[in-house]
């Protein structure tokens, strides 16, 4: 969880047998449901800049998504200099994105780690990100490219700060306080990391009709048949992390990657004067005044679906987060946790606490541990 997270909570529930190993799980998410109704009525113009303003995480992937998922709807196809802001202003919210919650939301065992060296190269790194999306969000990355060269580095420079290296993304540099993080991580090697059933480009067909069929009660528990999907950083980049046998720091270890791989674009795209799309964002027509959008996103993969009347107006919307996937009641989160040897007391709820924080929801979460009477 970020330090600032939207509205609702996750409520977590675990129940331990003697021996300190979890037999059942209860997730629970009080997210508001039905959120994306707000942009009915409303003109296309309006609804990626409401779309923004509305999630305090993310924001700008939410705008991105319902600015190409409007585009598909009217049949328009978006020019180089759209689609090179797009993908800047999504590579500089994922790398902060990433670099915020791995550091503010990391689960501390009382005082056990000072915070302080990490505050300044934050607050420089999310100056300088929104600098780069306030651009990239007008649609002037292309023409003012010459300006985000200063912004790019000084996001590059803060992950430096915080440990990031260039030669070995997937391990922090020693001593740093992103090696402190992940050090605490793999000490604690309590979850053995297994290979996730992804959530990849090749779901959007399947994900997008059920969401035209089932709208906000598909967007508040989306599953998919005979699967438990995950989406997010560890999703993309489970096989190139090195985990020292800990599930925890084996998705620490793809955050770091996907930090190094944000990066890695903003620096092509300032050197090429151009980005490639495809990795980043897809959108869709699917008939007359209706299209989709998918959107790779700090937490994973986001979609927008949007349906416009007559006069080009919003008849019906919905979205689908990647919290829902991760965190559905019988998600990857929940299956990971259920038969976890995490003990019993203070230790089991920070081992929970964490689990869920590298999962990286978009809004606060609550622990709750029911152990037996005699453990």
């Amino acid at each position: 969880m970020s330090a600032l997270a939207g509205p609702g909570a996750i409520r977590i529930g675990a129940d331990v047998d003697t021996d300190g190993r979890v037999v059942s799980v209860f997730v629970n998410s009080s997210r508001p449901a039905g959120i994306a109704r707000i942009f009915r009525g409303r003109g296309p113009q309006e609804v990626p800049q409401l779309a923004a303003q509305l999630f305090s995480l993310c924001g700008f992937s939410h705008g991105a998504a319902a600015q190409l998922a409007i585009a598909a709807a009217r049949g328009e196809a978006l020019c180089d200099a759209a689609q090179f802001s797009v993908v800047v202003g999504l590579a500089a919210e994922q790398a902060v994105e990433s670099l915020r919650s791995m550091a503010l939301g990391w689960p501390q065992a009382g005082e056990s780690m000072d915070m302080a060296p990490a505050a300044a190269p934050l607050r420089e790194a999310m100056s300088a990100a929104r600098l780069v999306m306030a651009i990239a969000a007008r649609g002037e990355a292309w023409t003012q490219r010459a300006e985000l060269g200063a912004p790019i580095k000084a996001i590059e420079d803060a992950a430096r700060s915080l440990g990031l290296r260039c030669d070995e993304p997937d391990a922090p540099e020693r001593e740093s306080f992103l090696a402190a993080v992940m050090a605490q991580a793999q000490v604690d090697a309590f979850l053995r990391p297994h290979a996730p059933d992804a959530l990849e480009a090749a779901d959007d067909a399947i994900v997008i009709e059920s969401l035209r069929k089932g709208r906000d009660h598909f967007a508040a528990s989306p599953t998919l048949p005979h699967r438990i999907v995950e989406t997010g950083a560890f999703a993309r980049h489970w096989r190139e992390t090195e985990s020292g046998g800990s599930a925890v720091a084996a998705r620490l270890a793809a955050r770091l990657i996907a930090i190094r791989e944000a990066l890695d674009i903003l620096r092509r795209a300032l050197s090429r004067g151009g980005a490639d799309m495809s990795g980043a964002a897809f959108l869709c027509p699917l008939g007359a005044e209706e299209g989709f959008a998918a959107v790779e996103t700090a937490r994973g993969r986001l979609y927008h679906w949007v349906h416009l009347d007559d006069v080009m107006r919003v008849r019906d919307y919905a979205l689908l987060a990647p919290t829902e996937w991760n965190f559905h009641p019988a998600g990857p989160f929940a299956a990971a946790l259920l038969g976890a040897p995490i003990g019993f007391g203070p230790e089991a709820r920070l081992r929970i606490r964490r689990l869920a924080a590298v999962f990286d929801p978009c809004v606060a979460f609550q622990v709750e541990l029911r152990e037996p009477l005699h453990a």
